[in-house]
This record gives C-alpha cells, structure tokens and sequence, in this order.
C-alpha cells in the first residue's frame, strides 16, 4: 500500500478508472470540471439510480447538481484537493460518495466518485485516492488541449455567423458539417452583458454554468469584452422563446448565487430557423440590451426582442420625427409649466401612462397621495389640454415622452 500503483503510463481514461477500481475495490467515475463524464468503471447490480443516469446521459443530472451545490459539496470540492465524504442523498437517488477534484495547481481540471459501498474507505485508500487524481491530471491535460483547438475552430465559425459572412444557407450548412456539428434548429442567440470585462475566471463559471444547466442546446459560444454570446436551441423544437427567456433569468439568478457576480443583463434575438438569420438574432439581442439600459423602468422585466413591442419601432419613429420636427404642444405647455412653477407634472403624466392609467399604481410609484395625483392629473389636463380617456390620445403621448427620452440619452442614434 506505500507504493503509488497509479504511477505509469495508461493509454486513456478508461485504463486509469478501471485501475482506480482495482485499487479501492468501488466503483469509479471520472468527470470533468463541468460534470460530463469521460470515464467510469464496472458497478454490480445494486448501484444507484444517479449513478446509472449519469452514465446513460454521459453527464450528471442537472438536479444532482444543484442538489450538490445546495449542500456545498460542489464548493468545497473546488476550494480544496483532499477528499471529501458525501453522505447518501435519498431525494437524487445518490449513495455515498468519496470524491475529489482533480487538479493543476489552483486551476480544477475534473472529479474523481468513488462509490462506497458496503465498507468506508479507509485513511491509506483515501490517500491512493489522493495518488490518482495525480494520475488523472495528466490525462485531463491532454484533453483539455485537444478540446481548446476545437473549441478555437468553432468560435472562427460563430463570429463568421454572427457576422453575417456567409452567403447562403447551404454554404453554412456545409461548414456545420466540416466541423462534424450537428446544427441546431431552431435557434436563437443570447447576450450576456457583464458589469465589468469578462476574465478568466469569470468566463469559467460562465461556460460551467452554461454547460450543467442542461435547460437548453448550447452550439456556440464566445466572450467579448463584457460580452458573452450564445448560440442555442430549446431542448425541444416546438419550444416557445419562453425556454430563453427562463433561461436568462436562471443564469443571472446562478450566477450571482453560486458565484457572487451580480450586475449583468441578458437579452435572446428572435428564433429562427434558417443559418444565415444568425447575425439577426444577434443584433436584436443587442437592440434589447441597449434599450434595457435606456429604459430600466419600463422594460427592465423584457428579456427578448418579441417582448418589445411598441419599443421596436422607437429608432424609426425618431428617425421620422429628425425629418419631419413636430413637438407636442401639450407636453411643451407642460415643460412650460413646470420650469415656471417647479412642479412636475411632465414626470406625473409619463408615469401615469406607463401604469396604463392606474391610478393607484402611479400613486405608490410616484409616492404621493392619491389625492395628489388626482389633483395632479386635472392640473395636466387644463394646462396641456390633454384628454387623458382617450386612448390615442395616451399612446401618440406615450410615443412622444419615450423619443424625448431616446434623443436625451442617445443624441447620435
């Protein structure tokens, strides 16, 4: 047992695992950092259901994973290399464990579990656990190498299509098939907006996040600057833009959760089903960003193109109005009003039509009494000769304030 039986030469994983299990009498498996499996060794009859569906689906499912993270198994794991003992968990159908991360220096490369079965592992077999994942850092190497130069080859490919550098469908279609993809359809592009640019580190909890969520198909994707874009399609094809949307407010939630990083905004393109719409979904998922950041009140809840209604039209709108200047008298009169007497009622009238004339709604958001406010509407009323019952009327207004709003943050549209 003083001996180190792991220290040779093996021809792939499989040997390795197999070894493993020679050597502490368990069933093994090999995962890597984001827990798909690369290898595992033979288990008699009575193993685990988690273990049998880790291997039928050649990762760990997603409610074990969160139940690991849940419990900070996953953690502690990743802050420490010495092996850590996980007590049987009914709910996810997982036995106990010993496990261990495999590491290079700091950086985790992937996970040893061990099964223990009817007898614990003892101190010297914990400490040949220790010994493999030495072993198993060398061959977690190899392939992480061999992966980086795929996943280089892709993202040539994802910025050629988010670019627009394809000609036809078929052309793509025949680059899906050199790189040996299997392209998604329908599909639809995600941006992830970061408070701050997107290091190392942060980039690694993102694509371990993306890839354990198992709530959509992810093909692509790729960091830039504060930037992250995907590249997805719904786990099913008849899958509304819902399966995206749902998907957003999951990551930003896990992302601040699991890895205390906080501030970012995601938006999806419309889903699409023909390649070269590619660059289209993205520029739509970057037309919502930017509108996300000019009008955080109104549609801070929207995280799609579909969902923007009127405010996809706001950019031609404006356009139309440089052209053609109109301003409208109600709203000056109040802009009038409102610099003579230091009241705001301009404020007061904006906030009523964005609360579809709720009054008490618009009370609580403007933190007046609703005396006030109804006092507040009669005066706009009178001074603007605003007929606030009628819907035209309201949604011409509507219109109006939000393209004063566009043209005092973005003068340069």
């Amino acid at each position: 047992m003083g001996k180190d039986p792991f220290k040779r030469t093996f021809g792939n994983l499989e040997e390795l695992v197999d070894k493993i299990r020679d050597v502490l009498e368990c069933p093994v498996t090999i995962e890597d950092v984001n827990h798909r499996l690369l290898a595992y060794s033979t288990h008699d009859d009575q193993t685990d259901t988690a273990r049998i569906a880790t291997i039928i689906s050649r990762k760990v499912p997603e409610k074990v994973i969160n139940r690991l993270w849940k419990e900070r198994v996953i953690p502690q794991l990743m802050q420490s290399g010495e092996p850590l003992r996980i007590t049987e968990i009914k709910e996810i159908g997982l036995g106990n464990r010993v496990a261990i991360s495999i590491r290079n220096h700091n950086e985790v490369l992937g996970y040893i579990w061990v099964v223990e079965e009817e007898n614990l592992l003892t101190e010297s077999k914990l400490n040949l656990l220790k010994l493999a994942a030495q072993s198993a850092r060398t061959e977690l190497l190899k392939l992480n190498s061999q992966k980086k130069k795929r996943v280089e080859g892709y993202q040539d490919f994802f910025w050629e299509l988010l670019t627009g550098h394809f000609q036809s469908h078929s052309e793509i279609l025949d680059r899906f098939e050199d790189l040996s993809i299997k392209p998604p359809s329908p599909f639809a592009v995600l941006v992830f907006q970061f408070k701050e640019e997107i290091n190392s580190k942060i980039e690694q909890n993102i694509i371990y996040l993306i890839t354990t969520s198992q709530k959509i198909n992810i093909t692509f994707y790729a960091g830039m600057g504060n930037e992250f874009i995907i590249l997805a399609a719904p786990q099913e094809p008849s899958l509304s833009e819902k399966t995206f949307t749902e998907f957003i407010q999951f990551f930003i939630d896990q992302m601040k959760t699991r890895f205390n990083i906080d501030h970012i905004s995601g938006a999806t393109g419309t889903i699409y089903e023909r390649y070269e719409k590619v660059e289209k979904s993205y520029q739509e998922a970057l037309k919502v960003l930017r509108l996300k950041d000019q009008f955080r009140d109104e549609i801070q809840q929207i995280y799609s193109y579909q969902q923007l209604g009127i405010f996809r039209y706001l950019d031609a709108i404006l356009e139309k109005k440089r052209t053609e200047p109109y301003e409208h008298p109600g709203i000056e009169k109040l802009i009038k009003y409102d610099a003579e007497h230091r009241t705001n009622l301009l404020a007061t009238l904006e906030a009523f039509i964005d609360h579809d004339s709720n009054v008490n709604e618009t009370a609580k958001k403007l933190h007046v009494h609703m005396n006030t406010l109804n006092y507040r509407l009669k005066r706009i009323t009178e001074i603007g000769e605003i007929d606030l019952k009628n819907t035209n009327t309201k949604l011409s207004l509507y219109l109006e304030l939000k393209m004063k709003r566009l043209e005092k943050k973005s003068p340069h549209l």
